[in-house]
């Protein structure tokens, strides 16, 4: 699932030419902005006929700027890219993604803002 989306994502020209990349596992010392795959949860989705998996993935909008205007263009890309849409996911076919939640805070240990991005996705096997 994080490599559907991170692939989505990396393909866009407009996301990119606003960050430093999208990461499963972010390099160290990367510039900012950048969005990073956080954590992921999953849990089974059956219907009669069909198996598969709702899964809420969350997204990381990181940002060195002052203010939070970068992080929400960045998260404006995101909202385009992936929420009411429908990805190709390898061995399974096609999600359905919807934007469930953003959350923006200030890092406490650096003076870093991030913005915290929940997206669900309902995968079912073909």
């Amino acid at each position: 699932m994080q490599q559907a989306v991170t692939q989505h994502l990396s393909t866009d020209e407009e996301l990119m030419s606003k960050v430093s990349g999208v990461f499963d596992g972010v390099p160290e010392n990367e510039a900012f902005p950048f969005v990073a795959v956080g954590g992921i949860t999953s849990s089974p989705f059956r219907t009669f006929s069909r198996f598969g998996e709702e899964v809420t993935l969350t997204l990381h909008i990181w940002s060195d700027a002052q203010g939070f205007s970068e992080a929400n263009e960045i998260l404006e890309d995101l909202n385009r890219l992936l929420a009411d849409r429908n990805l190709d996911v390898d061995g399974y076919g096609t999600a359905s993604c919807r934007y469930v939640a953003g959350e923006a805070e200030i890092d406490p240990e650096t003076p870093h803002r991030k913005i915290l991005v929940d997206y669900q996705l309902l995968v079912q096997a073909t």
